[in-house]
């Protein structure tokens, strides 16, 4: 075949998935943001191209709990995964029995249904029969039952664990893979330059996984920024509004308090915020790499 009728045969293989990603992400995008400029008022004509949306939910007090919440949900919940999948992977890196069987049984948080992980740590971190409030209180940590779920000052830091929990097992395989893909021989030339353990890990594993740590860096972000069944199902947003995030405060305003537009701007806000943090992201690191080609 020509090179023409491979270009040609290759548009025709993507058509199916760039159909359905104009149909199923662009499209109901687009119905979101419109949504979200329009004011709806009973009896009368829609208005588009209105701020009342955003006015509204501006002034909710509410509001700014929910972005507080959610930026301890993102980053938190981000750094926790990469930085515990990044130590643990450089462990399953290493070739051993233990290692062959732990790259198994990791996955194992991850393959588990959202229902059933969020109900199994609501009660594990339930303050009168979890688990692990009465292990902490027969230890001596605490004097009486911590509630997690139930204290304000915790709830979200809970949730944030539970959520590093699930997330963290294939952020370390896909580290462990790029950890592995290493040229043995760079790693053995550092060791017989006298490059110690810490020293082999920052001037030649880190620069070689860089992409690798990129990616899961921002697909985490993503995939934590979605998240959704994990806290509505642990707290539902309490106590007292304290643990609601971005995508469970618009689904309680959209679907629980039919209040659409708000919903939709919220989802707008929601969406400029991610784009947002993932583009400075990856400009740091696009600086941090030319840094170090420079070198």
């Amino acid at each position: 075949m020509s090179p023409r009728s491979d270009r040609t045969l290759a548009y025709w293989m993507i058509l199916p998935v760039v159909a359905a990603v104009l149909t199923f992400i662009v499209g109901p995008t687009y119905d979101v943001f419109t949504m979200g400029f329009t004011r709806f008022r009973m009896g009368m004509p829609l208005e588009f191209g209105s701020l009342a949306n955003f006015r509204a939910l501006f002034a909710d007090p509410v509001f700014w709990t929910v972005m507080r919440n959610t930026a301890i949900w993102i980053l938190g919940g981000t750094i926790g995964c990469v930085l515990l999948g990044l130590l643990i992977a450089t462990y399953l890196a290493v070739d051993s029995r233990q290692t062959m069987v732990l790259r198994a049984l990791i996955l194992l948080p991850w393959i588990l249904p959202d229902v059933v992980t969020a109900m199994a740590w609501r009660w594990m971190l339930h303050g009168q029969v979890g688990i692990i409030g009465q292990t902490a209180t027969s230890i001596g940590l605490s004097e009486r039952p911590i509630s997690f779920l139930g204290d304000p000052d915790l709830v979200m830091w809970s949730l944030v664990v539970v959520v590093v929990w699930r997330k963290m097992p294939l952020v370390a395989l896909i580290l462990c893979a790029a950890i592995r893909s290493v040229p043995q021989e760079h790693l053995e030339a550092a060791r017989i330059d006298g490059a110690n353990a810490w020293q082999r890990f920052r001037f030649v594993i880190l620069p070689h996984i860089a992409f690798s740590l990129t990616a899961v860096t921002v697909i985490s972000m993503i995939w934590i920024t979605a998240e959704f069944a994990l806290p509505w199902i642990m707290t539902g947003g309490g106590p007292a509004n304290s643990s609601h995030i971005m995508a469970t405060y618009i689904y309680q305003q959209s679907f629980q308090f039919f209040n659409w537009g708000v919903g939709a701007a919220m989802s707008v806000v929601n969406l400029v915020v991610l784009v947002a943090i993932v583009t400075l992201y990856l400009y740091i690191m696009r600086r941090s790499w030319r840094s170090e080609a420079d070198r």
